[in-house]
């Protein structure tokens, strides 16, 4: 059984010799740094070596963290001017960002508001991605640390989740529930009409009595049914998938279907056009 008293390692990035101070992480990562350029970068950090938080007993002087070395590795290497920036990920922004107000590095807020501003690929994958519980996390992180970007690709996601992932955290609770409630029935709404659209057109039951449209009754009410249960659907869950799956479960077998599946590809369009748009703010 490891020694808790020497249960302790070395970062690899910021070893031995790397710099005069140490800080430890909570996972008892040691990380070798530049006193001045903690000094420089932060005034939380200046305060701790000149009112002496820092234990100048020991050689150099150490300092123990309360975050994990990933997140203390991802500040040292972005103030460090002698490492590339580390690639970022959703995963550590809360702790990211929250490490930056603590010790007010204010350059990191921006550089994660660059990053989500920007154009890389994988960021914009992953974010389309997110599952409920990481959205939700994502949209207190970018509503408390003021990132807009953040909200809305949260928002982009939630806007769209099962109406019961919704209400099972905190996010019934905040300022921002009731934004996206409003944002998410102007979505379903949309889709609705959309979906009235793309399925019966103009076509209403007095004028198939009447002869004045050429869909059969049966497959008319056959089409008004499979409405019906599509916008069910889309009012528990307004998304592309939610979409597709019940026209499989409820179109498929009607046999007017051939008639409508131009529509069908214009209201996909229209769909994955939509998704991808990222929602206001309040």
């Amino acid at each position: 059984m490891a020694d808790p008293q020497t249960d302790f390692r070395d970062s690899e990035e910021f070893p031995v010799g790397y710099g005069d101070i140490k800080l430890t992480s909570s996972d008892r990562v040691i990380f070798h740094f530049q006193q001045w350029l903690l000094i420089y970068m932060s005034p939380v950090f200046k305060d701790m070596f000149m009112i002496g938080d820092a234990k100048e007993s020991s050689n150099p002087p150490s300092v123990t963290l309360s975050e994990e070395s990933k997140v203390i590795s991802m500040f040292l290497r972005f103030i460090d001017p002698m490492k590339d920036n580390p690639t970022l990920e959703f995963t550590i922004l809360p702790q990211l960002l929250e490490a930056a107000r603590k010790y007010q590095f204010g350059k990191i807020k921006d550089w994660v508001v660059s990053w989500l501003n920007g154009s890389d690929p994988a960021m914009e994958a992953t974010a389309t991605q997110f599952s409920t519980v990481q959205a939700i996390e994502l949209l207190e992180v970018g509503t408390s640390f003021d990132v807009p970007r953040l909200s809305q690709l949260a928002l982009r996601i939630l806007i769209k989740a099962p109406a019961h992932e919704l209400f099972v955290s905190n996010l019934a609770r905040s300022e921002m529930f009731e934004h996206l409630m409003k944002i998410r029935s102007k979505r379903i709404d949309r889709l609705q009409q959309l979906l009235k659209l793309v399925l019966c057109g103009g076509a209403t039951p007095r004028r198939v009595r009447s002869g004045q449209f050429t869909i059969p009754d049966t497959i008319y009410i056959g089409i008004c049914t499979a409405m019906v249960e599509l916008m069910h659907a889309v009012g528990l869950e307004p998304s592309y998938a939610c979409c597709m799956r019940s026209w499989s479960n409820h179109l498929n077998n009607i046999d007017y279907i051939d008639a409508i599946v131009h529509k069908k590809k214009v209201f996909q369009e229209d769909l994955q056009e939509l998704e991808a748009e990222l929602p206001v703010l309040p």
